[in-house]
Formats: structure tokens, C-alpha cells, sequence
């Protein structure tokens, strides 16, 4: 008697087994009924998400490499993280990534506070600061400086460019002209910002196009 239930049970787990893995695998009941993209920032961008995702709807929801579809997805150099994650009750698949934040464009790329490069499929609407650098150190630099600049100072620079993270150089609107600015590094921004203000001010600086605020004590006009 305790062998024929034991034959029994053996035989009802290799049903409930094969039936399980045909139920996931091969049948129609769990298959993929709606797909949702979310996190790509232009459409050029969720259209290479699609794209490298690769997933169709009657797709088998069992079939679905949840972490090796992540993995090609985050191969794109604008993504910053990917997940895929499956409902088995509605047949829905969520494909969300996290894009980059770029802070500004460093020699013609978007760049972002870590320092890392990319292109974003579809380009980057917002307007950022134009950074022209030797490294993605001194880059970094750069883009610190415009950070830390007032606003209504900062919306009048361009071109960005630096040679070492202590030799930072930008471009200023003032007026009718355009001046270029000897910045230094970033130390001592709101005395550099007071001698500059001084300085455009003074009548015989009204044909100047570059001043020199390396040495703020000891600024040089040109």
C-alpha cells in the first residue's frame, strides 16, 4: 500500500511538473499581453530601447531574460540603470531606464556629474554649458564653476574651456560685447565676481574684450 501512494505521488508531481513547465513555457495562457517603456527621454532614445529589448507581445512571459534584457540595455551609453519587470496575472511587461542627466556638453558630448560621456539619440533639448577641455577632470571643473556662479551671471557664458581644473576660461556676454574671462579655478568666486562688476564699470574698460581675474587682487584688462 505505501509503495502504490508513493508511486502515486511520484506520478502526480511529474504531471504537476510537466504541467507547470508546459503552462509557462509552450502555452497560450501566459503570454505577452502589453508592454510599457518608460524612462527614455526622446523618441529616437525609447525607439533603441525597443529595439535592443527586443520583446513581442505573445511572446512567452517564462521566456523573458529579465536580467540579461537589463543587461543589453544598459550597454547604451545614455542609460544609467535598466529593470524589467513582468505582471504573470495581466500579462504585462515594464521596461524602465534610468537615462544619464547630462549637466553639460564636454568637447561636442553630453556629459554628467560622474564624467561620463554620451549621445543621446534624438539630442538634448535643454540648453547646457559648452565645455572645451583637455580631461574629463578638468571638464568636471568647468562645469563646478558654472554651477557655482549666480544666475544672472551665469546665463551670460559660453564656451568653457580648460586647460587644468585651475585654468578655466569662458566667454561673456556684456552689453553689445563679448569678453573673454581669465577665470583661474574656482576659489574665491564672489571676489572675482565684485572686481569684475567693478571693472566693467569703469568708463576707459568700455573697449576691453578680455580680463584676466587668475589673481583677483591683481586683475589684468586687455
Amino acid at each position: 500500500m505505501f509503495l502504490r501512494k508513493h508511486r502515486l505521488f511520484t506520478l502526480l508531481a511529474i504531471l504537476l511538473t510537466t504541467g507547470l513547465a508546459y503552462l509557462l513555457g509552450w502555452s497560450d495562457v501566459l503570454t505577452i499581453k502589453e508592454i510599457s517603456y518608460s524612462g527614455a527621454p526622446t523618441k529616437n532614445s525609447e525607439a533603441a530601447v525597443k529595439s535592443l529589448a527586443n520583446i513581442q507581445i505573445g511572446e512567452r512571459l517564462a521566456r523573458i531574460q529579465t536580467r540579461k534584457v537589463a543587461a543589453r540595455l544598459q550597454t547604451l551609453p545614455w542609460v544609467n540603470n535598466a529593470d524589467i519587470s513582468r505582471n504573470w496575472t495581466s500579462g504585462k511587461v515594464v521596461v524602465a531606464v534610468t537615462a544619464r542627466v547630462p549637466i553639460a556638453t564636454f568637447n561636442g558630448q553630453l556629459m554628467d556629474a560622474t564624467g561620463e560621456r554620451f549621445e543621446l539619440p534624438g539630442g538634448y533639448k535643454a540648453k547646457l554649458p559648452s565645455v572645451f577641455a583637455r580631461d574629463a577632470k578638468s571638464g568636471l571643473a568647468a562645469i563646478r564653476l558654472f554651477t557655482k556662479l549666480p544666475t544672472e551671471f551665469s546665463t551670460r557664458t559660453s564656451a568653457f574651456t580648460a586647460t587644468s581644473p585651475e585654468n578655466i576660461n569662458f566667454k561673456i556676454v556684456e552689453g553689445k560685447r563679448s569678453l573673454m574671462v581669465i577665470w583661474g579655478s574656482d576659489v574665491e568666486i564672489d571676489l572675482k565676481l565684485k572686481v569684475y562688476k567693478a571693472l566693467v564699470a569703469l568708463p576707459e574698460n568700455s573697449i576691453i574684450n578680455r580680463i584676466d581675474l587668475t589673481e583677483p587682487r591683481s586683475p589684468i584688462v586687455k
